[in-house]
Parts: C-alpha cells; sequence; structure tokens
C-alpha cells in the first residue's frame, strides 16, 4: 500500500514527537526541547536546544561556541564551528584521524550524512563518559557538534540531544583573514589547555608552538608553552 505525501510527514511528526512527549501526552522535563530557538552571537549557526539545560556562552573565544548543561553532571551538548585549511569530506576524514593519531584514541570514526551534507562520525568512551562527535563542512569552516553524558546516563538523555543537533543550521558566512587567524589561535589555545589537563605534556608544547607560529607574541600561548616545558623536565 502506498502512503500519501501527507500521511508520511504526518508519520515523521508523530515519530519526532514521541522523542520529546511522555506517555500522558505531556512534555516530559528531560526529553523536551525548548520553545526558544538559540541564535549564535558570531552568526555561525543557530540550533533548538534540550528545554532547561544550562546555557554557557564563550564571548572571549573568537569561533562559535556554545555549550548546554544538562540535569546531571557530566550531561551536556556542545557546538563548535571554527576555520579549518580544508575544505572536502576526504580531508576532514584525514583531520580527525590525525587527532586520534595525537590523542592515542580510536574514535570509531565513520563516514554519514548530517542535514543533507557529507560528514564524519566519532563515537567513543573517555573516563567513564561516551561521547558522540559530528562534523561537517561548509566551505573551509568546520562545524562540530558533541553530545556526551556519564556511561549511566548516556542513553537516558541520547534522544532529546539527538533531536536537538537535528533542528542545527549553519549559517554560511565569509571569515576575514584576521578572523580565520584568530580561529586558529584560539584553536592551539584550547587544544594546549586540554593535553595539560591530561599531563600530555608533549602535545601541549607542540599545540602551543603551533599557535605562536601564528600569533609570536600571544601572552598566553607563551604561559602554556612554559608549563608544558616545566611539566617535560
Amino acid at each position: 500500500m502506498k502512503i500519501s505525501e501527507q500521511a508520511r510527514l504526518s508519520l515523521a511528526a508523530i515519530v519526532f514527537l514521541g522523542l520529546v512527549v511522555g506517555p500522558d501526552l505531556g512534555l516530559a522535563s528531560d526529553l523536551a526541547l525548548s520553545t526558544t530557538q538559540y541564535v549564535d552571537p558570531k552568526g555561525f549557526f543557530r540550533i533548538v536546544p534540550p528545554d532547561g539545560w544550562r546555557l554557557q556562552e564563550f564571548p572571549g573565544d573568537s569561533r562559535g561556541k556554545v555549550a548546554f548543561f544538562g540535569p546531571t553532571n557530566g550531561t551536556d551538548l556542545r557546538v563548535l564551528v571554527n576555520a579549518v585549511d580544508f575544505s572536502t569530506i576526504d580531508e576532514l576524514v584525514a583531520f580527525c584521524r590525525d587527532v586520534e593519531r595525537r590523542i592515542g584514541m580510536n574514535t570509531h570514526i565513520e563516514r554519514t550524512t548530517f542535514g543533507g551534507r557529507p560528514a564524519v562520525r566519532r563515537s567513543f568512551t573517555a573516563r567513564g563518559s561516551k561521547l558522540t562527535y559530528i562534523d561537517f563542512l561548509v566551505g573551509k569552516v568546520d562545524h562540530n557538534l558533541a553530545y556526551s553524558a556519564r556511561i549511566s546516563d548516556f542513553d537516558k538523555f541520547r534522544d532529546v540531544a539527538t533531536a536537538s543537533m537535528e533542528t542545527y543550521e549553519p549559517v554560511s558566512r565569509t571569515l576575514s583573514d584576521n578572523e580565520a587567524t584568530q580561529q586558529l589561535v584560539d584553536k592551539k589555545i584550547r587544544l594546549s589547555e586540554l593535553m595539560l589537563g591530561i599531563s600530555n605534556y608533549q602535545m601541549a608544547f607542540q599545540y602551543a608552538e603551533e599557535g605562536l607560529e601564528v600569533e609570536p607574541d600571544n601572552a598566553r600561548l607563551k604561559q602554556l608553552r612554559d608549563q608544558a616545558k616545566s611539566g617535560l623536565k
């Protein structure tokens, strides 16, 4: 039996609502989406976050960046948008494999699609949490969506996090040379900080050095480099 287009759309709507509506047809507080769309103040994206999840913005970071924190400790949905020096899905896969090599962890890279675009999915477990990353490119801009939660909570909030991700809309905009440079520097700062946080002093030093090649007088990168050097002694 052929199903009409109208019926198909109605069925899709019912399936979608099943993610956010409780069995008594009322909104479940931990499985509902917000009634308000979040618009990135830097102009890179829009998304409807899970309802009631706490918002954290990063106004000091030049990249498109936001975090939504869930009702249990360690549950969050994050978006990070930043300039890269490549523009194809093959190069994105290679980039993700290089990240794996640097951190020494299998992130189970797989090709997929997201919003009709070629994308990369990564799924892995680290420090008692499960994480799912989606990356796709708009020109030479990488859009990264990441959901993470403690292993015990991951399945509970996965549906609402997935539904929120499906509302994600990238906004095409051209970065100036200065914006692209600043985003690269901010990325190296963050990566160096992350490596210091797990006592990987060699990688922390490398990221700081890479950032200083772009912006030699950056005080924060110099500080991170010195911290990493101290840890290597």
